[in-house]
């Protein structure tokens, strides 16, 4: 019987080519995407699973109270943990992450290492991170050693370093001063781990030589906890959260517990604040819910052409059920061909998935890994088809076994049932291809806004230099040198790097009230740094370049003024105190953005302090012949440090990276919207292939009697081009809603134009034009003799 029934339905595919077609394409469109989709969120929810103690591990993050308003930060202060360890009996263990960085050398290597924590012994007890070479009990608990991992390994001993007996207690040089042996090897971390590192060191080496490491109004670093198993962590929440306050008497600001697991997806914390991998749940959410949508409307192309296509099958199911055939065997008929059509379609659906998915995770930037001989995916693979044959093919089924024999010989097969069924589904279709074609220009618009948005300073041409070891103290005369080359405009040492600057403190100032403390962000800079970034002075003057040294002055942009109480041209000359050093505000400077711009901009305090050291240079170079005038930078640079290469990276261009994921869920969306379109379209081309046969006979008769091409074309189109219409009408709203709110997350946004709306609505009516009139014009261009002959 089962036999039979594929037999019968193999031989209903085969012989309706065009809705088989139309409905296998569309079905294996959306299920590629749809796969590409489950396994991304698969692995985004997989995230720090693979460790055994993650449902007893915490970060502890703060709610620092700024005049009585509380922020969310990642950091907390160094000797937090081992308080907060001896303190309270529920907490099995603690860990440090300090988040480091510089140039490592071992013998003739020498490289770049941005991705280095500070941490202690305990990361090894707390976390899966198993060590391939070393001892995990005692590794990290000297300050002179060093953790590195198997890619690390490779980079500097080469692919044979497991071989090397002599590996453990090599010496590696940090930013040619400081000397660690190596302890152990760690095995390369998963992709799924939010914390992530290639180098760890000692905590204890930080600690001993930085005297902000140790104090309690210093939030540098991330802090772990493991919770004894059993633990009443609501209780343990409210026991921790002011017990800041008892470590540090002048602070009100407030400790909280935050879940390894929920770390990747829920973290919402500045990343100068927040390193390792982060995502966003609602990235997650979204293609979770595009990829539903893509493919219910392949499901809803599949209802639509078979609903349509029930009143040619009719007679097949009056015939059937006059020769005995029940309901339920119907049923299980239609359901196979359903099934049938999902399996071929997902046959297809893996030759895509295997062809665009390096395109997509280049199109992306992300890792989409999907092995298609493994179990647990050829399960997931055949419930996968399984639920979409029975999803598209149940309500066909019920509709086409549910006809009655008599009511089908007697109508000969004109009823009208289910019209307004797939009419109503073909709006539904266009109505998410409409609202995602809208939501997705407004993106990009927005993403636009903020790539040319003024900043408050000129980020074209400028290119940001890290300085690493001596240099941060010999900035000046690698400064003086570089300012002597050709095609450089003007060079800068700062502290900052302009892009997500989070270095803030307190201070107090005149006429400030009592408690009123609030965190302003700072940087130490030269005379140069205001003119060389194009930054505008609102009043008073900039830091005099003849002194050396001038901590008595400072400058402050416009934000913090009002904070302050004052107003641009009063504040000059008001007495300022910040970490002992008393000085006047000399000068104001326009607002400038110094962080993304889905936030507003901070009170900002310059200072000029050259005995401190500078981290970075800028340098403003001529437009025109950027590459000789860097290469030439690099040789200056190279005579100052000969053993580590110049790290330098074009401010715009670092800028721009702060939306990057934003960019690239513009174009997964863009890409996903074109689909829906493309899969609608499929759709009306079949359901206007079966109008066009349905009416094959009053098509001839219209143009025996004289109707032109033009007048029969419109005929067939009008009825669907008032559903696409219609959907357009319904889309618009909808999308203007989500527009509205996705754009709340921006403290800078662009104003909602009608055009957007109408160009959207044009463009999908215009492709359901040519998709309709392609086959409709093809119809009323056919011989009126060929289908009125049997007459």
């Amino acid at each position: 019987m089962i036999k039979n029934y594929f037999k019968i339905a193999w031989r209903n595919i085969s012989k309706n080519k065009v809705f088989s077609s139309v409905n296998i394409l569309g079905l294996a469109l959306s299920m590629a995407c749809c796969l590409i989709i489950s396994m991304y969120v698969f692995n985004e929810l997989s995230y720090d699973s693979f460790h055994k103690n993650l449902p007893d591990i915490y970060r502890i993050t703060e709610k620092q109270d700024q005049a009585g308003t509380l922020y969310d930060v990642a950091v907390t202060p160094g000797p937090l943990a081992p308080a907060l360890q001896k303190d309270f009996p529920e907490i099995q263990n603690t860990v440090r992450f300090g988040n480091w960085g510089g140039a490592l050398k071992n013998g003739s290597n020498t490289f770049e290492e941005n991705n280095i924590l500070l941490t202690e012994n305990s990361v090894f007890s707390i976390f899966n991170f198993p060590l391939l070479k070393g001892n995990p009990a005692t590794a990290l608990k000297s300050p002179d050693e060093i953790i590195i991992t198997e890619k690390v390994a490779q980079k500097y001993f080469g692919n044979n370093w497991k071989n090397n007996s002599a590996l453990i207690g090599q010496i590696f040089t940090l930013n040619g001063q400081t000397d660690f042996k190596l302890a152990g090897v760690a095995k390369d971390l998963p992709q799924n781990s939010s914390i992530q590192f290639d180098i760890l060191l000692p905590i204890t080496y930080l600690f001993a030589s930085d005297e902000w490491s140790n104090k309690w109004n210093s939030n540098n670093y991330h802090t772990y906890l493991q919770l004894k198993p059993g633990t009443d962590v609501t209780a343990f929440q409210k026991k921790l959260a002011n017990q800041l306050h008892a470590y540090n008497s002048d602070t009100q600001d407030l400790l909280q517990l935050q879940p390894l697991k929920e770390q990747y997806l829920y973290s919402k914390f500045d990343f100068h604040t927040d390193w390792g991998k982060r995502s966003n749940i609602k990235y997650v959410q979204i293609f979770a819910g595009v990829g539903l949508l893509l493919l219910i409307i392949a499901c809803v192309n599949f209802i639509n052409l078979s609903t349509a296509r029930s009143l040619k099958r009719s007679m097949e199911v009056g015939v059937r059920k006059v020769n005995g055939a029940s309901r339920k065997q119907l049923i299980f008929q239609f359901l196979t061909e359903s099934i049938l059509v999902a399996c071929l379609s997902a046959i297809l659906s893996l030759f895509i998935l295997e062809w665009a998915q390096p395109y997509l995770e280049s199109f992306t930037g992300k890792a989409v890994n999907i092995n298609i001989y493994s179990p647990l995916f050829i399960g997931f693979f055949l419930l996968f088809i399984l639920i979409i044959g029975l999803l598209a093919g149940l309500y066909p089924a019920f509709v086409m076994s549910s006809f009655k024999p008599v009511s089908i010989f007697k109508s000969n097969s004109k009823s009208k049932s289910g019209k307004s069924f797939w009419q109503g589904l073909v709006v539904f279709q266009f109505v998410v291809s409409i609202a995602l074609m809208v939501c997705t220009f407004f993106m990009y618009r927005q993403l636009l806004f903020l790539q040319s948005k003024d900043l408050g300073f000129n980020k074209e041409q400028l290119i940001s230099i890290g300085l690493k070891g001596t240099l941060k103290e010999k900035s000046s005369l690698l400064k003086r040198d570089i300012e002597l080359q050709p095609d450089v405009i003007a060079v800068s040492s700062a502290t900052m790097s302009m892009v997500n600057v989070d270095n803030s403190t307190y201070m107090e100032w005149e006429g400030m009230q009592p408690d009123d403390k609030f965190l302003i962000t700072q940087a130490n800079v030269d005379p140069d740094f205001i003119p060389a970034l194009g930054m505008q002075l609102l009043s008073g003057h900039n830091f005099s370049p003849q002194k050396t040294n001038d901590t008595a002055n400072f400058i402050v942009n416009e934000t913090a003024v009002k904070r302050m109480g004052y107003t641009v041209n009063n504040a000059i000359g008001k007495k300022v105190d910040m970490w002992g050093a008393k000085g006047a505000i000399i000068g104001v400077v326009k607002d400038f953005n110094f962080k993304s711009l889905n936030t507003n901009i901070d009170p900002f305090i310059f200072r000029y302090q050259p005995q401190d050291r500078y981290f970075n240079l800028f340098v403003k170079i001529a437009p025109g012949n950027t590459a000789a005038t860097i290469a030439q930078i690099q040789k200056v640079y190279k005579q100052y440090d000969t053993e580590f290469p110049m790290s330098y990276n074009f401010v715009n261009e670092s800028i721009n990276n702060l939306y990057l994921e934003d960019t690239r869920t513009a174009n997964l969306i863009m890409l996903f919207a074109i689909l829906t379109v493309f899969v609608g379209c499929l759709g009306l081309f079949g359901l206007t292939v079966f109008a066009s046969e349905q009416r094959i006979k009053e098509i001839g008769i219209r143009k025996v009697l004289g109707a032109g091409v033009t007048s029969i074309a419109g005929l067939l189109s009008k009825d669907f081009l008032k559903l696409v219409l219609l959907a357009t009408i319904i889309a618009i709203p909808i999308a203007w809603y989500i527009t509205v709110v996705w754009l709340q997350n921006y403290a800078y946004r662009i104003q909602i134009s009608w055009w957007v709306f109408a160009m959207a609505a044009c463009i999908v009516l215009f492709l359901a034009c040519i998709t309709i009139s392609a086959q409709a014009i093809k119809a009323a261009m056919a011989n009126p003799v060929k289908s009125l002959r049997s007459e």
